[in-house]
C-alpha cells in the first residue's frame, strides 16, 4: 500500500511544478522522507529482539584448572564461540597457575623474572587486600605451605613437621609489593623462598573474565561452572531466574543444602569436603591455616559466598572460613551486596542477614 504520505507531496508538487533543478531537488529529498524513513524504521525493528532465547542450552565441557568445566548459554550460539571460554582457562591458567612450569606465576615464585602483567598484578594485588582484610587468616603467600601437602595424591600424608616449620619462615604477605610500571605492567619483589598461590581466588577471577567475554559476544544469559564456582550471567530468561543448588557437605549423592534463585550473581563455596584424607583416624582438610601450617579446625564445615563480582566471592569464601563464624559472619554484614551461608560441623546453617531473599523455599 502507498502511504498517504506521498499523495500529499505529489499533489503539493503538481500544484508547484517547475521544471527547474531546484524543485527537483525538493522533491526527490521529499521523497525519499516518505518512503526510507518507514523503511528505515521497519529494518530497525526487524533487527531488535534478534538473540533467540532457548530452554535447553548451548553447552561445552572441559577438564580445565585441574578440575570440570561447563559453559552453558540460553541465547543461541555457535560452539565455537563457547569454546573461547575453555581457550580463556587455559590462557589464564598460563598466568597465574603455581604448579605449571610454563606459567607467568611460576617464573615470579622462582624468581626468574619481577615484571608482570597487569592482570597478574590487579589479581595478587586484590588478593593482597583480602589478607589484610582477613588480618593475615588468609595469606596468599602459604606457597611454601601447600606445596608440601598434596591432596589428590593416591595416599595422601602429613608432611614432615620440621619441613612445615621451615616453609612458614617465608609465609608473610606483608613482605609482597606490587609497583605500578610506566608501560601497564607491574614490578614484584618478594623475598626469596616466598611462594605465591592463587588457588584460591583465581578460579573467580578466571569466571569474570569469561562473563565479560560471554557478554562482548552478546550472550546475556549464560551460566559458568568452573568445577563448582558458579556465576550467572543474567537469568534463565527476562522473567525468570536461574536456580542454583548450593551441595550438602560430605554426601556421596547429589543431596542439596539448598537451592538459590539468582540472576547476574556469582555462588562460591569453599569446604572442608572438596579435598581431605584421614591419617590415624584425623581428618585433615585443604584449608590451611597460615599461623600453623596445619589445616583450619575451627568447627566450620562449609563457607557459600552470593556476590556480583565472582572474584570477590572466591576470596571472601576462603577468608570467612579462616575467619570462622562469627568473625566471618560479622565481615560479611559490613559489606554491601554480599551474603553468605556459613555451614558448621554439627550441621547447623547460618545466614547473612539478606541471604532470605535468594532462597528457593
Amino acid at each position: 500500500m502507498i502511504p498517504a504520505q506521498f499523495f500529499l507531496i505529489f499533489i503539493d508538487f503538481i500544484r508547484n511544478i517547475r521544471y527547474n533543478h531546484f524543485v527537483m531537488k525538493i522533491f526527490f529529498r521529499k521523497m525519499k522522507t516518505a518512503f526510507f524513513t518507514p523503511l528505515l524504521i521497519l529494518c530497525m525493528l526487524s533487527t531488535c529482539g534478534c538473540q533467540t532465547r532457548l530452554s535447553d542450552p548451548v553447552t561445552v565441557t572441559g577438564y580445565k584448572l585441574n578440575t570440570y568445566v561447563q559453559i552453558s548459554s540460553y541465547i543461541n550460539v555457535s560452539k565455537s564461540v563457547l569454546n573461547g571460554c575453555l581457550d580463556l582457562c587455559d590462557t589464564y591458567e598460563q598466568l597465574c597457575s603455581r604448579t605449571l612450569e610454563s606459567s607467568t606465576l611460576y617464573a615470579v615464585n622462582h624468581h626468574q623474572t619481577d615484571e608482570i602483567p597487569a592482570e597478574l598484578g590487579e589479581l595478587i594485588a586484590t588478593g593482597l587486600d583480602y589478607c589484610r582484610i582477613s588480618g593475615g587468616a588468609f595469606d596468599i603467600t602459604i606457597g611454601s605451605v601447600s606445596q608440601l601437602w598434596d591432596f589428590t595424591a593416591e595416599q595422601p600424608a602429613v608432611p614432615d613437621a620440621a619441613a612445615i616449620a621451615n616453609a612458614l619462615q617465608y609465609v608473610d604477605y606483608t613482605k609482597v609489593e606490587l609497583t605500578p610500571l610506566e608501560n601497564g605492567n607491574y614490578r614484584i619483589t618478594m623475598p626469596e623462598g616466598t611462594i605465591l598461590d592463587l588457588g584460591a581466588i583465581a578460579k573467580g577471577y578466571i569466571a569474570d573474565k569469561i562473563k565479560d567475554y560471554l557478554l562482548a559476544h552478546d550472550i546475556t544469559s549464560a551460566m559458568i561452572n568452573l568445577g563448582g564456582n558458579v556465576l550467572c550471567v543474567g537469568g534463565k530468561s527476562d522473567s525468570k531466574d536461574f536456580t542454583v543448588g548450593v551441595k550438602k557437605p560430605f554426601t556421596q549423592s547429589n543431596e542439596l543444602l539448598l537451592t538459590l534463585n539468582l540472576r547476574d550473581c556469582s555462588v562460591v563455596s569453599s569446604g572442608t569436603y572438596e579435598r581431605y584424607f584421614y591419617e590415624n583416624d584425623t581428618f585433615y582438610h585443604h584449608i590451611l591455616n597460615p599461623a600453623t601450617g596445619y589445616p583450619y579446625d575451627n568447627r566450620l564445615t562449609d563457607v557459600t559466598i552470593l556476590s556480583a563480582v565472582s572474584l570477590d566471592g572466591d576470596c571472601l569464601s576462603t577468608t570467612c572460613f579462616a575467619l570462622g563464624l562469627d568473625d566471618g559472619l560479622a565481615l560479611i554484614e559490613s559489606l554491601d551486596n554480599i551474603e553468605a551461608v556459613f555451614v558448621t560441623t554439627d550441621g547447623s546453617i547460618y545466614y547473612s542477614s539478606g541471604m532470605s531473599r535468594y532462597l528457593n523455599e
